[in-house]
């Protein structure tokens, strides 16, 4: 007597719905990898081959213009840490232009959401970005070339808050190109616009002193200043803001969730 069952408890009902949508977004993202790979291996292998084919060009020519080593710091992981975040970011601000109508007919599926067709393609990206590195790093670090990050914890904290503000931008972008057709225009001239200042190719600490508290409210400068935090160490001063950098991820989300109500209203299903 008294007792609730799981099956109507609001924690358990939390928790199916969560299931359900993880296994709906699993769905898309199969269907987006058939899609845009073809359905053999080599296909998806791309989705790895892509980010790890322009990183290994990337550290070739700066190698060449730079030498072994720039501001003191080797230039291999510092290539890496810069160029691999910064294809996540590109790729996903890519993808979401008119996200949403190209895969407007899976929303004849009640179970499928506006948002899932950005999550799916997201994941996607931040795999393919994350599983490069890996790869790239496991390769010279068996030739002794490239060293493990000394912190783990807030390597990894970079990447979330670079895979929040991709997500975020995505979002908003997403619903831009569908609201507004002519804004898919602007999204070439801000990703070039938004490349030599987003932190991928110098670090907070390099610049003069009356620059680098500018640097720090561009959020992208935060996730790179993390990243390269935990691949260098101690042997690096970082500047960066957990609290800023969540507040401002949270708050793009946040518009971007709104703007997705305002794409039902001017999405058509075909």
């Amino acid at each position: 007597m008294g007792r609730t069952e799981p099956s109507s408890s609001p924690t358990w009902a939390f928790i199916q719905a969560a299931q359900l949508q993880a296994i709906v977004i699993g769905a898309v993202m199969l269907r987006e990898i058939h899609t845009r790979y073809g359905r053999d291996n080599l296909g998806f292998l791309w989705l790895i081959g892509e980010p790890f084919i322009f990183c290994m060009g990337v550290i070739g020519l700066w190698s060449l213009a730079k030498g072994p080593f720039d501001h003191g710091l080797p230039v291999l992981p510092f290539v890496m840490t810069g160029y691999l975040p910064l294809t996540l970011w590109r790729h996903v601000t890519g993808r979401a232009v008119q996200c949403f109508r190209s895969n407007a007919s899976l929303l004849y599926h009640r179970q499928v959401k506006l948002m899932d067709l950005l999550i799916a393609r997201v994941i996607l990206e931040f795999y393919g970005a994350l599983i490069a590195y890996l790869v790239i790093a496991f390769i010279f670090n068996a030739f002794g070339l490239y060293e493990f990050p000394k912190d783990w914890g807030l390597f990894y904290l970079g990447w979330f808050y670079f895979l929040l503000f991709s997500f975020a931008i995505g979002l908003i972008i997403g619903s831009l190109t569908e609201i507004y057709e002519w804004s898919e225009k602007l999204v070439g001239p801000f990703m070039y616009l938004m490349l030599p200042i987003c932190g991928a190719f110098y670090m907070v600490d390099w610049l003069p002193y009356r620059f680098q508290e500018i640097a720090g409210y561009i959020p992208t400068v935060g996730a790179f200043e993390m990243i390269r935090g935990g691949q260098f160490g101690s042997s690096v001063r970082v500047h960066y803001s957990i609290v800023y950098e969540t507040f401002v991820c949270l708050s793009l989300i946040s518009i971007g969730m709104m703007m997705c109500r305002r794409v039902h209203r001017h999405l058509v299903i075909e």
